[in-house]
């Protein structure tokens, strides 16, 4: 069963009772779901807010990790241009 992680509130627009003494019925109806819409709405905005948050610290975090990796893979053309192609594999003691 999956977890719910956010949560648009109010699910149900229409589902409230009638007031009693209301003389335009449909009036009422159409305020009260006009007004849970908005409400619905500024749950929406806040969770897409929420949204772009986390991926934009993904973005960050991924360009951080490409960076550093693009760093390395520099550091190792250098350290490979500055290798002496005329010495052969198993003479070279500089490894050890």
């Amino acid at each position: 069963m999956p977890l719910v992680k956010r949560n648009i509130e109010p699910r149900h627009l229409c589902r409230g009772a009638l007031p009693d003494g209301v003389t335009s019925e449909l009036e009422c109806v159409t305020n009260s779901t006009l007004a849970a819409i908005i409400k619905q709405l500024g749950s929406l905005s806040r969770h897409a807010e929420d949204i772009f948050g986390e991926l934009f610290n993904e973005a960050n975090s991924f360009y951080l990790r490409m960076s550093s990796l693009q760093e390395r893979v520099d550091q190792l053309a250098v350290k490979v241009t500055q290798l002496d192609s005329t010495v052969e594999e198993g003479e070279d003691q500089s490894f050890n």
